[in-house]
């Protein structure tokens, strides 16, 4: 008899789900309280602007550079022995600015469904059903006359909490990568393409005005032999170089444009895309893996 009560109290005491309990009802409250007070949801939305911004930005410099290419696309200038197709050193731009204006409109698709969801989450009807679910589970928690409830009571909030909380805590994040390594180098390659697309308005302009130029020459017979003479001499070797000058210039243009509208697309794709996508599911994950392992049930 002394034996078997040795062994009995020798079994191990189930351990008392008190703690997890604690631990739970302060997670609850604190998540109650975060979703009534929108404490994360307005700096989520200030940075949710300010990327809508940046896309918007990026958009109308791209679409102002699509526009002088149109113009520029089919002209041609030609001398004596050289004629030069301005929209040939222009196509490889003219290929990528069509992808960039969709990944463009695509980001700038994701970033206001984005917006629109916080506005949804952050609604007073969503915050007070998580505030309603709060107390109940919080009841069928500690009130062993309830507690049969609680598989339905619990996985009803953290669930609600869920859906709240996952979309505030993806933007945040993505706002802090943003900050620490994309919004800057998107400022500057935005920048760059801006001053690229002044630079292609100024040719432009100077096509028109050299155009203008010719009609304005002297047409008179006198004029004519002046003309002629300088073309004969040094007229068109001169205008050649200037001429070949110019379009050097352009080619470079047109290559650090193409560099530029991959970088924006590489940039927009991630910022607005992959990167969100990404902590989505990782908070998620992690989300999940918190709650199995502090479940009282």
């Amino acid at each position: 008899m002394s034996q078997l009560t040795t062994s009995n109290d020798a079994l191990p005491v189930p351990s008392s789900p008190k703690p997890n309990r604690l631990l739970l009802t302060v997670i609850t409250l604190l998540l109650t309280i975060g979703a009534l007070l929108n404490l994360a949801d307005h700096y989520a939305d200030i940075k949710l602007d300010e990327s809508i911004e940046q896309g918007v930005v990026a958009f109308a410099s791209v679409r102002s550079i699509h526009a002088v290419i149109s113009m520029l696309k089919g002209t041609e200038i030609s001398v004596p022995f050289l004629t030069v197709s301005v929209g040939e050193i222009l196509s490889p731009a003219t290929e990528i600015l069509q992808s960039t204006s969709t990944v463009l409109t695509t980001a700038l698709a994701s970033l206001g469904l984005q917006k629109i969801l916080l506005d949804v989450f952050a609604a007073k009807l969503v915050n007070i059903i998580i505030a309603c679910s709060a107390v109940l589970y919080l009841v069928t928690l500690w009130f062993s006359s309830v507690s049969r409830f609680l598989k339905y009571t619990q996985p009803l909030f953290f669930i609600l909490c869920l859906t709240r909380f996952l979309l505030v805590g993806t933007l945040l994040l993505n706002s802090l990568v943003d900050t620490l390594f994309l919004n800057e180098q998107t400022e500057q390659i935005t920048q760059k393409t801006d001053l690229i697309a002044t630079d292609l308005h100024q040719f432009n302009q100077e096509l028109i005005d050299g155009k203008a130029s010719q009609y304005e020459e002297d047409d008179s017979l006198l004029g004519s032999a002046k003309r002629t003479w300088n073309n004969v001499t040094s007229g068109f070797e001169q205008t050649k170089q200037e001429m070949q000058k110019s379009f050097d210039e352009l080619q470079e243009k047109t290559e650090s444009l193409v560099i530029n509208l991959l970088t924006l697309i590489a940039m927009f794709t991630l910022k607005t895309i992959l990167i969100p996508i990404g902590f989505l599911l990782l908070l998620k994950n992690l989300y999940w893996n918190l709650i199995k392992r502090l479940s009282p049930i």
